[in-house]
């Protein structure tokens, strides 16, 4: 739903999309890392919300899902490493599942 063409997407039986505020969150404990929520969805009691990681500091950052703010059922980094901010690999999406919505669990 996130990188692929629109004339590749088609619709899942169960899952709908929900509405979600697309402004910064403060997710990521220790500050280096600028958290913005991009999209949402809700299938029966869950939700998966996909929220793009930003490194604002000049260091590399590993990510650990341990430092994320909020009651999340689990959590997964496309990638788990940021560069140093400026760079091209600087920012990396995670996706988060809850048993509520992502203002909830936050």
């Amino acid at each position: 739903q996130l990188y692929a063409p629109a004339r590749l997407l088609a619709p899942l039986p169960g899952v709908v999309r929900v509405p979600i505020r697309r402004e910064a969150v403060p997710l990521v404990r220790g500050g280096a890392v600028t958290a913005e929520p991009l999209v949402a969805w809700r299938s029966g009691t869950h939700y998966l919300t996909a929220v793009q990681l930003s490194n604002t500091g000049d260091r590399p950052v590993t990510l650990d899902p341990r430092e994320l703010r909020g009651r999340w059922l689990t959590a997964t980094f496309q990638h788990n490493r940021l560069q140093a901010a400026g760079s091209e690999a600087d920012r990396t999406v995670v996706y988060l599942i809850a048993d509520r919505p992502f203002a909830d669990a936050l």
